[in-house]
């Protein structure tokens, strides 16, 4: 086993132990992990046995294995970003949420307030005009 070899394979065992551990979603840590352990088996042995990677490609009808790995990244890269976008909208449609949330919790709380400040047994006149200097009792 050559060095570059050793140093791929302990860097994907580490990216996606990461992954798996320190990422949110508890819902699908199970496929999570299933997904990983075979992304792990396939990298380690594309590394292990590079030639196998070749004649997986001219199968599929892609001349080398490394453009065949290449073609494989583009796949994953537009569908992270697609997933990505995914998330950015259902978490900007949570804050929006929250924003009318907090709004008309505010708003509530201003007009408790305001009610607050005025007694209920007030004395004011019921009419603006009432106060013509005249003694009504």
């Amino acid at each position: 086993m050559f060095l570059i070899q050793f140093i791929l394979i302990v860097g994907i065992v580490i990216a996606t132990t990461a992954a798996v551990r320190f990422l949110p979603g508890d819902r699908s840590l199970a496929l999570k992990r299933i997904i990983a352990l075979l992304f792990v088996i396939a990298a380690v042995l594309a590394i292990i046995f590079p030639d196998a990677l070749t004649t997986i490609a001219n199968f599929v009808g892609v001349g080398r294995g490394a453009d065949l790995l290449l073609y494989i990244l583009v796949v994953m890269v537009l569908l992270f970003a697609v997933a990505t976008v995914r998330a950015k909208a259902r978490s900007d449609a949570r804050v929006t949420d929250l924003a009318r949330a907090v709004a008309l919790l505010e708003a509530r709380l201003t007009e408790r307030m305001r009610d607050a400040d005025e007694p209920s047994g007030s004395t004011k006149p019921s009419k603006p005009n009432d106060d013509d200097g005249e003694d009504h009792a």
